[in-house]
């Protein structure tokens, strides 16, 4: 009976593991922009990690930023964890502006 609880408890324990997976996307205020409006450029992620790397943002002017928060909280037993970079840009001129992408290294990974 112990050996059936410890094989269940290995499987669920590695099944747990593999859902894990490393969420790091971009999102941002508004897709157009108005004069003198600014642009809000978030980065967030579900896993602490390491050497954040930004884009240029050719074409802005970084306004404010980099601004980080952090989210960690444990319900039910679960943790739900949350970190994210913000920059508050503004365009430079007008014009379409494509905004580059971001890196993070997380156990040994980049995102």
């Amino acid at each position: 009976m112990n050996l059936r609880i410890f094989i269940l408890s290995f499987f669920l324990a590695i099944s747990t593991l593999s859902v894990a997976q490393v969420k790091f996307e971009a999102s941002v205020s508004k897709n157009k922009l108005g004069i003198n409006e600014r642009l809000r450029v978030d980065f967030e992620m579900n896993q602490d990690g390491d050497n954040f790397k930004p884009p240029s943002f050719n074409g802005f002017t970084v306004v404010g930023g980099p601004n980080q928060s952090v989210s960690n909280s444990w319900i039910n037993g679960k943790r739900t964890y949350s970190k994210t970079y913000t920059y508050f840009l503004a365009p430079q001129g007008r014009g379409k502006f494509p905004i580059g992408q971001a890196e993070i290294t997380v156990e040994g990974n980049t995102y």
